[in-house]
C-alpha cells in the first residue's frame, strides 16, 4: 500500500512539475507583460509611419484598447488586417500588420519584451487587449 502511495504522489509531482516548466516558457499573455520586442517596435515605427499616422495618433489607439478591452487580441488584429490602410486594406505583409502593432503597444506606453508579437502561431488569441498604462 505504502508503495502505490509513493507512486502516486511521485506521478503527481512529476506531472504538476512538466505543467509548470511548461508554462514558463510560454509567450506572455497581458500587454503589460512584454508581447513585443523592443526590436520589432522599431522595424514596426517604419511601417506606422509609412501607412497608419497620417489618420492614427497614440490617443485613437488608446480609445481603441479601452473599446476592444477584454477581447482576444486576434480579433482586432484581424480587422486591421482586412481594413487598413483606408486606402488599401489588407495591402501589408502580415509582419508589417504585426510590427505595426509593436510600435502602436510601445507608442501608448507597454513595456517591450523578449518575445516577437505573432499572429500565425495563434500568441494573438491568448492576449486580452487591456486599456493603456
Amino acid at each position: 500500500m505504502k508503495n502505490v502511495r509513493l507512486s502516486i504522489a511521485t506521478i503527481m509531482t512529476a506531472i504538476l512539475t512538466s505543467a509548470a516548466c511548461a508554462d514558463a516558457g510560454a509567450a506572455p499573455t497581458s500587454l503589460g507583460a512584454g508581447v513585443y520586442s523592443k526590436e520589432q517596435a522599431e522595424i514596426g515605427k517604419a511601417v506606422f509611419s509609412q501607412n497608419c499616422s497620417s489618420c492614427h495618433n497614440a490617443d485613437y489607439y488608446k480609445t481603441v484598447l479601452q473599446t476592444w478591452r477584454g477581447q482576444p487580441m486576434t480579433y482586432l488584429f484581424e480587422q486591421v488586417m482586412s481594413a487598413m490602410p483606408a486606402d488599401k486594406p489588407g495591402a501589408l505583409l502580415e509582419t508589417e500588420y504585426e510590427d505595426a502593432f509593436a510600435y502602436i503597444f510601445e507608442m501608448v506606453g507597454f513595456p517591450a519584451g523578449e518575445t516577437r508579437l505573432e499572429y500565425a502561431n495563434g500568441m494573438m488569441d491568448d492576449i486580452s487587449l487591456e486599456p493603456a498604462p
